[in-house]
């Protein structure tokens, strides 16, 4: 009974903060939580112990987990050197320099607690940046950074407090040790994240295989993922569950290309789960955060032999350390790794101005808490931990110190006031109510039969004004469509949906055709090249054995469903690891083969494109139009892309490409209203076939953001 009330209570709280937020809103929802939680603490008289283990898996895991899969993955990868200097050399050297100038501003406390305060400090905490760095125009690459460092140092930061709070509790630390340590829990941790959540992946894949897409039923397995990992990971194995979670949310299927395997409404009810989950467990981080300060504060202030104002004086000097250590690193590290040009520029304002507002969003948070928390009472022989007590209240005076200094000179910094958008404080319109009652009948079409009308309406609609606009844009839109036309056509079939046509799955004897017409001029186009001597020997072997591999398996194979999708990923998976592994081993080699089969393909798209035009100028009756448009529209693709033309990634084709799918969502609308009066559908089918709009419409919105 007491765990309900203390839930209740909480998210009483977080409800007062929140609705209080939109009064004052140039004050960060965190704060306003933090706030609540002190109050509470104060009059109420509310405690609630919080314990390490359970706070990491049931808070840390699943919000580090989403950070993950939003995270942009290109910048990710573009930012990789930043990231991991500040997630992991930065804590070590905030680590060492900050303690030693702990040690001497506090000259009573022993080194490896002076350590293990720095230790705990060190760590930014991913939530409160994101609630506080949003208030203001931050510069995206900053942002990025600030969002990738957070999701590393973590465990970076817990691991040298961990070692700090042993030396100091067994009086005996050894460097070797703690390094080996450092590494093995860290990459073994990776490892373990990397590993079920392709297991976890190839699950959710194979139910969508199957058929099985219920939108609830996916948003659970997506909701307890990161708990199963880092439980998994750090109570079962030993090794770091923090960075098991975030590698399996970088890693988890979050791409447009595997996301489109997905219902439009499993994608929304998926993405509206995690904003509520998200939105809950941030709220309730920040007023647990304020329930424990005022509790840690308690004993120093009724404590006769420190005084609390010197203790404040000596929390503020302790951030403004760990800022100042933030802005030298990476002033230094700017400076030296952003000359291309050979050309070290030791003075810039704009750098010295980025660097500067990167040291003060280096905020405190809740990891910090629950760690110093976690400080034990005792040492080794029965003694009491050294200044336990100052340990507690100079952190919790830090976090306070680092959300107020961002709070209020963030927005200095950027000359931007505008409100917060605190993650997760949003959600979309509801749904319309859907009406049941009053079907006429009899009713001509089915919902799958309708479906089939509006969209092949929707298609020609789209083809009428094709000559009027951006053709690549329109032409990738009623690619889209033809494809969900197509799949209509043989679901009745085949429960497998697809977004595009494939290789390795082969719907039919017209594909199998069309497909061996496509390979034969590939194979034209290497014969070609070859004889003209353009490619290598080496590269001209791979291509022939690729294309005849492809040939051979093109007509659909006679295993079960079952097998054949497990062979498919396991094979896939085989070929990306090998590739990565390859491509790091022999760079030239590789470089060279990488040239000839960019060749190669774009020969190859060039002959299949011109034989595809050929095929439909001609009165080709065995081959269905629509199905050499869609090969068209994936040969112009590969195309694009490999001249450096593809544009589905530049923000103007992607916004163009948006607005149109939105009107392509009204027609269908306009569509089923007019089969609704014609009495070709009921009023139960126009429901449904509204409803997917609109899931369709909230996706795209979702994209957006």
């Amino acid at each position: 009974m007491e765990i309900i009330e203390s839930i209740i209570l909480i998210l009483s709280l977080l409800i007062i903060a929140n609705i209080v937020s939109h009064y004052f809103v140039s004050i960060p929802p965190s704060l306003l939580q933090i706030a609540a939680g002190i109050l509470a603490a104060l009059f109420i008289h509310v405690k609630i112990y919080v314990d390490t283990e359970w706070f990491l898996l049931a808070f840390i895991a699943p919000i580090l987990f989403n950070d993950g899969n939003n995270f942009p993955k290109r910048e990710l990868w573009k930012l990789k050197g930043p990231i991991l200097g500040n997630a992991i050399i930065l804590v070590i050297i905030s680590t060492v320099v900050g303690g030693v100038f702990v040690k001497w501003l506090i000259p009573q406390l022993p080194w490896a607690v002076a350590f293990t305060l720095v230790a705990v400090l060190s760590p930014t905490d991913p939530i409160a940046v994101e609630s506080i760095a949003k208030k203001a125009h931050i510069p995206d690459k900053l942002m990025h950074l600030i969002n990738g460092e957070s999701l590393i140092n973590d465990a970076s930061g817990l691991i040298c407090f961990k070692y700090g709070v042993a030396a100091t509790v067994t009086g005996a630390f050894s460097l070797k040790n703690a390094t080996v340590d450092f590494f093995y829990i860290s990459i073994v941790g990776a490892l373990v994240g990397a590993l079920m959540i392709w297991i976890f992946n190839g699950i959710r894949l194979y139910l969508i295989n199957q058929g099985v897409d219920d939108s609830i039923l996916h948003a659970i397995i997506q909701i307890i993922i990161p708990f199963i990992i880092y439980y998994v990971a750090d109570d079962i194995l030993g090794v770091s569950g923090v960075v098991a979670v975030v590698i399996a949310g970088i890693l988890n299927i979050s791409s447009s290309r595997n996301m489109s395997t997905f219902t439009p409404e499993i994608r929304l009810v998926t993405s509206r789960t995690w904003d509520l989950v998200v939105y809950m467990l941030n709220g309730i981080v920040f007023v647990l955060l304020g329930i424990e300060i005022p509790f840690a504060m308690e004993e120093l202030v009724h404590n006769d032999n420190i005084n609390t104002f010197w203790a404040t004086i000596l929390a503020f000097i302790i951030w403004i350390m760990l800022v100042v250590i933030r802005f030298l690193w990476s002033y230094i590290y700017s400076t030296f790794s952003n000359n291309g040009d050979g050309k070290i520029k030791l003075w810039s304002k704009a750098r010295f101005d980025d660097c500067l507002m990167s040291g003060i969003s280096g905020v405190r948070g809740a990891v910090t808490m629950v760690g110093v928390l976690s400080i034990p009472m005792t040492i080794k022989g029965g003694g009491a931990f050294p200044s336990r007590t100052l340990l507690l209240f100079i952190a919790s005076a830090v976090i306070i110190f680092s959300l107020l200094g961002a709070t209020f000179l963030i927005p200095i910094l950027t000359k931007n006031s505008a409100p917060v958008a605190y993650r997760g404080s949003t959600f979309g319109a509801d749904a319309e109510d859907l009406d049941d009652d009053d079907e006429p009948a009899p009713i001509a079409l089915t919902q799958n039969e309708a479906s089939r009308v509006i969209l092949e309406k929707t298609i020609k609609k789209l083809r009428s004004e094709m000559d009027d606009g951006d053709t690549a844009v329109y032409s990738s839109v009623i690619a889209e469509y033809l494809y969900d036309l197509r799949n209509l056509g043989i679901q009745a079939n085949n429960p497998v949906k697809t977004r595009q046509i494939s290789k390795r799955r082969v719907r039919g004897k017209k594909d199998a055709e069309l497909w061996d017409i496509c390979f034969n001029c590939e194979l034209d186009a290497v014969e070609e090249l070859y004889d003209n001597q353009e490619i290598s020997d080496e590269s001209y072997d791979l291509a022939v054995r690729k294309i005849a591999r492809y040939k051979k398996e093109i007509v659909h194979r006679s295993y079960n469903q079952t097998f054949e999708f497990f062979y498919s990923y396991f094979r896939r998976s085989y070929l990306q690891i090998k590739h990565i592994i390859y491509r790091s081993v022999n760079s030239d080699e590789i470089k060279q083969i990488n040239q000839d089969t960019i060749k190669i393909s774009i020969a190859g798209a060039k002959k299949a494109l011109a034989k595809l035009q050929e095929l439909n100028k001609s009165d080709h009756e065995d081959v269905d139009d629509n199905l050499i448009y869609i090969f068209q529209r994936h040969y112009e693709d590969r195309l694009e892309l490999l001249q450096g033309k593809y544009r589905g990634r530049s923000p103007q084709f992607n916004s163009e490409r948006m607005n149109l799918e939105i009107k392509a969502l009204s027609y269908r609308r306009a569509f089923v209203q007019d089969m609704l009066e014609q009495g070709k559908i009921s009023k139960s089918t126009a429901n449904e076939l509204r409803q997917n709009i609109n899931y369709s419409e909230e996706v795209i919105n979702i994209d957006v953001d």
